[in-house]
């Protein structure tokens, strides 16, 4: 029943005009479902991939759908035209759109994480600074209260020794340090910034190149499918000998019928496929080898750029592990004093890295790099499958245009039965010149 269903809804599909009420409600049900279907992935292509805006993505969808569903409808070869971009997905065609699709996500997702975990250890490195200068400066304030302790003694034994004259009463002793904290801590501060400012820069630069770039390339993809399909299309309506060399059950059939012999492998120059083989010849197998290593060199660089995701995260954890392992460190003032004979001492702690400087890292995003890795795999599928996707070509051609292909077919076999006949005079004339050989000499 299954089976019955989808041929009959693949023959009204392909008909020009429907036959029945039946065949139109299906023509409908089947355009307006294949155009929801598509402009819901364009949708999420715009939006997710191509980062347009949801109002954009909606707006350009929405008008996909309504003309694409009245294109479907009413126009015959429109749906031969779409029809035949779906095997196209499996040419080159659909390896550059592939492709573009892992770039644009190596652009999006793993590029600003790299950018992310070089901002998270500059902004450490500046918190590092800034708490190391304020317990430098604040280390000052240990003095001032040892000079302040002095002082008061001094004063002490001034006062004390005034009957001996050695000083006046009146001396003093003071001590300013002359540390400017606010300085240091805008200088360091805007040293800091700048780095970060053109880290940012630089970032937003290259994002945008890749993005715009990838928008560019997606654009022409789809309009070269589209101008592919209709190449494809206008040659075989057109163009009698256009991809005409496939050894199809209607040859077949019809060479059997006229009681030709075998049908040859080759015709002039061209050699004859079946169209339901398998097997891939020696031009379509060298073919493979250069697409396949081109994928690679693709797939290399986005490994390197992986790569060096995983080791900038690395080094970020490792750089904050490190860091926190620094300790603080004890400073000790000791003030003998001989002439009071009392000694003092001062404690204070220096901090290099404070707690609050501990910043966490940016993680790769392995879901990015699973989807990255299924592209690729699918990128290399489509260099093995391009071959049958050509022969899917010819096929679906051939069900919207069952008068043409019957054409087609006649003028192969008549190509056929004119090759045979040249061979089978050349035999002859051979065989009759090998006879007049032997007989003459």
């Amino acid at each position: 029943l299954c089976q019955l269903v989808v041929q009959f809804s693949w023959n009204a599909y392909c008909k020009p005009t429907p036959a029945c009420l039946r065949e139109l409600l299906t023509l409908f049900a089947l355009c307006l479902g294949i155009a929801m279907i598509n402009g819901g992935l364009l949708y999420n292509w715009m939006f997710s991939s191509l980062e347009y805006e949801a109002h954009v993505s909606g707006a350009i969808s929405g008008v996909f759908v309504a003309v694409a569903f009245l294109l479907l409808l009413l126009v015959h070869p429109v749906r031969c035209l779409f029809t035949l971009a779906v095997p196209t997905l499996g040419t080159k065609q659909g390896r550059h759109l592939l492709l573009s699709s892992c770039f644009m996500l190596v652009a999006v997702n793993i590029i600003p994480n790299i950018v992310d975990n070089i901002k998270m250890m500059l902004k450490v490195l500046e918190c590092i600074t800034r708490s190391s200068s304020e317990s430098f400066v604040n280390s000052s304030e240990l003095l001032n209260a040892a000079i302040e302790v002095l002082g008061h003694d001094v004063k002490t034994v001034i006062k004390k020794s005034a009957e001996r004259q050695l000083l006046s009463s009146k001396s003093s002793f003071t001590f300013n340090p002359d540390i400017n904290q606010s300085v240091i801590m805008e200088s360091i501060q805007a040293f800091v910034k700048q780095i970060q400012s053109e880290f940012s820069m630089y970032d937003k630069v290259f994002s945008a190149i890749i993005l715009w770039t990838n928008r560019a390339l997606a654009a022409c993809i789809c309009f070269y499918l589209v101008i592919r399909s209709a190449w494809y299309l206008n040659n075989y309506l057109t163009n009698l000998q256009f991809d005409n060399v496939y050894i199809t059950s209607k040859l077949s059939h019809l060479v059997e019928t006229n009681n030709q012999r075998i049908i040859p492998h080759r015709i002039s120059s061209k050699k004859l496929i079946k169209s339901t083989g398998l097997k891939m010849s020696t031009e379509e197998i060298a073919r493979c080898a250069y697409k396949i290593v081109i994928i690679t060199a693709y797939m290399v660089l986005s490994i390197i750029i992986i790569v060096t995701d995983l080791v900038f995260f690395n080094l970020a954890s490792y750089f904050l592990s490190w860091m926190n392992e620094v300790p603080n460190v004890p400073l000790t003032l000791d003030v003998p004093q001989t002439i009071i004979r009392r000694q003092n001492e001062f404690h204070q702690n220096f901090t290099f890295v404070s707690d609050i400087c501990m910043l966490p890292t940016s993680p790769p995003n392995i879901n990015i790099v699973y989807i990255i890795s299924l592209l690729y795999f699918v990128a290399y599928i489509t260099v093995f499958i391009e071959t049958y996707a050509l022969r899917a070509q010819r096929k679906i051609s051939s069900t919207f245009f069952e008068q043409r292909e019957e054409e087609r077919i006649n003028y192969l076999y008549q190509k056929i039965k004119t090759n045979s006949e040249k061979q089978h005079f050349h035999s002859k004339t051979c065989f009759q010149d090998k006879v007049l050989f032997i007989i003459f000499s």
